[in-house]
């Protein structure tokens, strides 16, 4: 998970100096210029580890309620043991059966 934050930094840095490079051609006052490279190194960043957050996450949920289950970074064992968990949970909302 380390290697894809360096990553995330990486790439909203390299943005960042992009549109940073290109509004200082511009007559803009450096407080503006600041405040915009901030404002898009900022949402780069969050797209970006929301994306590697998104990667790593697995997701189950109740076929008969709205019992759900966010795992990250599970090994295959423990992604499989609550996929079994959530199939049959004792608490169906709404189910018969419970």
């Amino acid at each position: 998970m380390k290697k894809i934050q360096v990553a995330a930094v990486a790439v909203a840095s390299a943005v960042t100096y992009s549109v940073t490079a290109q509004l200082m051609g511009t007559d803009l006052s450096f407080a503006v210029v600041f405040a915009c490279s901030t404002a898009v190194f900022t949402a780069v960043l969050n797209a970006g580890l929301h994306l590697a957050s998104a990667l790593s996450t697995s997701s189950f949920r109740c076929p008969h309620c709205t019992f759900a289950v966010r795992v990250q970074h599970a090994s295959a064992g423990e992604t499989r043991r609550w996929q079994e968990i959530t199939a049959d949970h004792p608490r169906h909302l709404g189910d018969s059966r419970a």
